[in-house]
């Protein structure tokens, strides 16, 4: 494991840069302007929430087959678009917080602005690596992403549908994620290390000089 940073020492200009300060209330724009870049990362995001949106309105997915009438298909729609989504809210964020612990953080916060319509999961003046933010960020998308799929797969009925429809609602649901890991992707594989702070309600990112 890489030696532990200090928030202190990333202020040593000679070794650390400061590409970013980003305050929470800013994220929004942030995210819409980093998915809009073109890079693999976003080429990534797209094409599976393409993907996603194509897989649950596919003719061939069973509900379509059978002509379910309009009040199932607007309950087994708020079940796939608003009701599990919501609940897999603490499941997302909970990930998140076990990759932090993974990663030998232990400050963590739980938050959210529901001003700007964001929950999040940071550690406090806790500097991450790039090696390790890039796993906490996709953790979420890659485990949740495989469970719906193989839920869609083994529950009956109507309910199918609405766990395909789940799979593409968390998927818009990771763009801040994505979002991150496209501002990575402009600096290519140099070394980048973040850090919040709560208090501040901002997220610092600096680059390692020579890296």
């Amino acid at each position: 494991m890489a030696t532990k940073i200090t928030p202190e020492q990333l202020e040593d200009k000679s070794r650390y840069r400061l590409i970013l300060k980003l305050s929470y209330h800013d994220i929004p724009g942030f995210v819409l302007r980093y998915l809009s870049q073109k890079n693999q990362v976003t080429f990534f995001f797209w094409l599976f929430s393409l993907f996603f949106l194509l897989l649950a309105i596919h003719p061939t997915v069973d509900f379509f087959s059978v002509h379910p009438g309009i009040r199932k298909t607007v309950l087994y729609g708020f079940y796939g678009l608003i009701a599990f989504p919501v609940l897999l809210i603490p499941v997302h964020e909970g990930i998140h917080a076990l990759f932090f612990l993974l990663a030998g953080v232990k400050n963590i916060t739980v938050g959210a602005s529901l001003k700007e319509m964001f929950f999040y999961v940071t550690a406090h003046r806790s500097p991450v690596r790039r090696k390790d933010f890039t796993r906490l960020a996709l953790a979420p998308f890659a485990l949740i992403s495989a469970g719906l799929w193989i839920a869609a797969w083994l529950v009956p009925g109507f309910l199918s549908w609405s766990f395909y429809l789940t799979l593409f609602a968390h998927a818009t649901m990771c763009a801040g994620d994505f979002a991150m890991l496209s501002f990575y992707r402009q600096y290519g594989d140099r070394e980048i290390i973040t850090y919040d702070d709560v208090e501040e309600k901002a997220a610092y990112f600096f680059l390692e000089e020579g890296s």
